[in-house]
């Protein structure tokens, strides 16, 4: 499981180091791709199968294909180099605003690719702890 967060910086090439939490859990190959929210998605190849049978599993339509393009039409399989980095294709990069500085954080199943900015802001948006309390309550979450 993915959890945690970590500031890197996307280098001239568009290669970012994977945090070495994170890169036996990710396996050899795995997916980036399109995120919500203004991030990109990694997803180990376990994962990444699993969220494509969903996606085949959609009833036909419109909207189905349209969330079948989104996320497939950008994903990029990909790997760790021997000094823990992985390419972000620019076409990837640029959806998701990012330049230079990155936030890597773990999404339980997957990883978030962050623009910093965008996650600053983000996280400035999450609201005073009653709030997080309230959000809690209503998913019938608790701290056992």
């Amino acid at each position: 499981m993915f959890t945690g967060s970590y500031e890197h910086i996307v280098d001239n090439k568009g290669r970012l180091i994977i945090p070495s939490k994170f890169r036996e859990e990710l396996g050899e190959k795995f997916i980036i791709t399109f995120g919500l929210d203004g991030c990109l998605y990694i997803y180990p190849m376990e994962k990444w199968e699993s969220f494509l049978e969903q996606l085949y599993n959609l009833p036909s339509g419109k909207k189905s294909r349209e969330l079948q393009r989104y996320f497939l039409a950008a994903a990029v399989e990909s790997e760790v180099d021997k000094q823990g980095r992985t390419l972000i294709p620019a076409m990837l990069r640029e959806r998701a605003n990012i330049d230079k500085n990155i936030v890597i954080v773990g999404m339980m199943g997957k990883i978030e690719l962050w623009d910093k900015e965008l996650w600053d802001k983000n996280n400035s948006e999450f609201g005073e702890i009653d709030e997080i309390a309230e959000q809690m309550a209503e998913f019938n979450l608790n701290f056992m």
